[in-house]
């Protein structure tokens, strides 16, 4: 019986020491499983930040040299109001429009301006301009176009704001 007794103590005592193992392993899968869902966390998180960071270099590529292309658009527009043979300033008038077609496809807008009110975010005040045809404050003249790519500002539009005639 004494056997018996002493058998039964070590089954005990390995079916304790197997419970403690297992506890210990249940707890060690647990710890591998956290730091792999951080790992990936933390891997996402690196590839939207490098998505983020890439878009921003390609758009910024892309402002620069629309920004380059809008100064040969200024250009003809200062052409346009210089010259008087009637087939140049038609031929510039075409190179003007065909500009303004490839700028469009790029997602170039024009700044709104006339009529509008003077906005510092989007609109360079050059100076006032006394006229009762506009309401004070909001632009009577556009002296140079501003332009747009989406949200972004590429070119401020140069403005000549209202005032009331003294």
């Amino acid at each position: 019986m004494e056997k018996k007794a002493n058998h039964h103590k070590t089954n005990d005592t390995d079916i304790e020491a197997l419970q403690q193992e297992l506890q210990a392993l249940q707890q060690e899968l647990q710890e591998e499983k956290d730091r792999h869902l951080r790992t990936r966390a933390d891997f996402d998180n690196f590839r939207k930040r490098v998505e983020r960071e890439s878009e921003t270099k390609r758009i910024n590529a892309k402002k620069e040299i629309l920004l380059d292309l809008l100064t040969f658009l200024d250009q003809f527009e200062q052409a346009k109001k210089h010259v008087k043979d009637p087939a140049a300033a038609e031929g510039i008038e075409i190179m003007s429009r065909q500009f303004n077609e490839l700028l469009y496809k790029q997602g170039v807008r024009p700044v709104e301006c006339l009529g509008k009110p003077f906005d510092p975010e989007v609109h360079e005040g050059l100076g006032y301009i006394e006229t009762e045809d506009c309401q004070e404050g909001c632009i009577a003249e556009e002296v140079c176009s501003g332009y747009k790519l989406g949200d972004i500002l590429l070119k401020p539009a140069q403005v000549m704001i209202a005032k009331p005639p003294e």
